[in-house]
């Protein structure tokens, strides 16, 4: 008798761990790999461009739950081989470090809206007659955005960026970034 209890208790709860397991999941561990397209420029009064390229890089962050609210830490990098060249001298970008802060919202039960503020560290490439070398610059970056789960813990979502990295002989350099994520939540 106790076997037939047993089996039907197994049955009955099989909708409910259906429904929990199938619902979106919008906090905790997360990696992200993120495609997306750069623009460095410097201003001295007006705004120049730096060239502009794609950019592929990652992400990690951890999202704690509080209510329908998510609170934590990030770190992403970004490579991108920005640059411009003008009679032999030539500057761009050679990479990007950023960490910080992230707030979440949630939109329904798939989605997200979130906020990132964070510290900035843009490695800038300047090459003239043969010589190269690098100079990192950093500065405060932040950034809004959208995940959508498409699976349990799948995401994929977007992203716009903007860092302002202080000033480096006389010019103010500054840090354009829109990516497309796709990510997984642990």
């Amino acid at each position: 008798m106790f076997k037939y209890i047993a089996v039907a208790a197994a049955f009955a709860a099989t909708p409910a761990f259906a429904q929990d397991s199938g619902a979106a999941k919008l906090s905790g561990l997360r990696v992200e790999l993120r495609v997306g397209y750069e623009t460095p420029t410097v201003s001295q009064g007006d705004v120049y461009k730096l060239g502009n390229s794609a950019s592929i890089g990652g992400e990690a962050g951890f999202d704690i739950p509080l209510g329908k609210v998510t609170v934590g830490p990030f770190v992403n990098y970004d490579y991108a081989s920005a640059k411009t060249c003008d009679t032999g001298t030539c500057l761009g970008s050679d990479g990007n470090l950023a960490a910080g802060g992230r707030i979440g919202f949630n939109v329904g039960s798939k989605g997200q809206v979130y906020g990132k503020l964070g510290y900035d560290r843009f490695r800038l490439k300047a090459s003239l007659e043969g010589f190269s070398g690098v100079q990192n610059l950093d500065g405060v970056m932040g950034a809004i955005g959208y995940d959508h789960n498409i699976t349990r813990n799948a995401y994929v979502g977007i992203e716009f960026d903007y860092a302002d990295l202080g000033s480096f002989a006389g010019l103010n350099f500054q840090r354009r970034h829109v990516a497309v994520t796709a990510g997984y939540r642990f």
